[in-house]
């Protein structure tokens, strides 16, 4: 058996050896271990889904019972993914055979300013806590991290204390994906028309230690993604300075993180720090469209750019009605 590997090696190394020589960059041998790759993928055939029995055929494999949680047709491909060390899933890709075109009524239209204390503060005055799973989860995982460190490599128990510390951070990924699509869901669903401040610098953002893990925790770029391709229309607006300007004169009002209450000293307009960024959010997103008519498809458009420049006008009044209220 030593051999036949022996052999193997020395081919392949004179095979390596050759491609150098015709000027191709190529590299060492590397054994390649069961966990470095988690999925293969199936092109157009070598599979087959029957949904009366629930089961899914692949070939060089076979048979394999699966829970199918709606119909599909027209099957193009088929990727099998492992997540982490139970849980197997098979994504399926299909053609559709017309596209969806749904019309856009720019009156329900709305901003949303992401944050680490509230996840996300929209310019309806609505706000949703920011759960923090990973922080919540950070002493069992220290504990198993211990745990782990404390075992020889390669042995079964380094494997068990693995297996265990995997677990962990694989019940925090499903916690943060599950609040995510339902956040994303819930505002794909009650807005035609969503403005999403433009997440330019989250890495440079990270660079802070005392906010980076609250930072990644929170899931601000795949909250995007998901609403890319939930809503019927998503803007993501370059907004800066959209906590400094006043959403109701545009006055520059300089803060601190520290200070979460925008008090305006020229129309001295009072509101919590997040709204007044959402509808500066909400403002900037409308006159874009006002101003690009092509950002907005002919087909999916049920107002004008006049009726658009309306409804900022009318978001100021609203504004300026809840400062009077408050």
């Amino acid at each position: 058996m030593l051999q036949m590997v022996g052999k193997k090696i020395a081919t392949a190394n004179k095979a390596l050896k050759a491609l150098r020589k015709n000027g191709h960059k190529v590299g060492r041998l590397k054994y390649l271990h069961s966990e470095d790759y988690n999925s293969f993928t199936y092109n157009q055939s070598g599979f087959d889904i029957t949904a009366v029995d629930g089961q899914l055929w692949l070939s060089k494999i076979g048979k394999l019972k699966i829970r199918l949680h709606r119909q599909v047709q027209n099957i193009k491909q088929v990727t099998v993914k492992r997540e982490g060390k139970r849980r197997w899933y098979a994504i399926i890709c299909c053609e559709l055979a017309e596209p969806i075109f749904k019309f856009i009524d720019i009156s329900k239209s709305v901003g949303i300013d992401v944050g680490i204390t509230k996840f996300v503060h929209d310019s309806d005055n609505h706000e949703v806590e920011n759960p923090l799973f990973l922080k919540k989860m950070l002493k069992p995982l220290r504990r198993a991290s211990r745990q782990l460190s404390r075992r020889q490599k390669g042995s079964a128990n380094y494997q068990k204390a693995k297996n265990r510390l995997q677990v962990l951070h694989e019940r925090i990924k499903n916690q943060r994906m599950d609040f995510l699509h339902k956040q994303s869901s819930s505002y794909s669903a009650r807005y035609d028309l969503i403005f999403l401040e433009k997440l330019l610098r989250v890495l440079n953002m990270t660079k802070n230690h005392r906010l980076a893990r609250a930072i990644l925790d929170s899931g601000w770029v795949t909250f995007g993604s998901m609403l890319k391709y939930k809503a019927k229309h998503l803007v993501e607006v370059y907004s800066p300075n959209t906590s400094v300007d006043c959403s109701h004169c545009g006055n520059k009002v300089q803060k601190s993180l520290a200070v979460r209450i925008h008090r305006c000293d020229k129309c001295f307009l009072v509101l919590d720090r997040d709204h007044n960024a959402a509808l500066n959010i909400l403002q900037r997103g409308l006159k874009s469209l006002a101003a690009t008519k092509s950002s907005l498809p002919m087909e999916r458009r049920e107002v004008t750019p006049v009726e658009t420049e309306k409804s900022v006008k009318q978001e100021s009044i609203e504004a300026h009605d809840f400062s009077s209220r408050g």
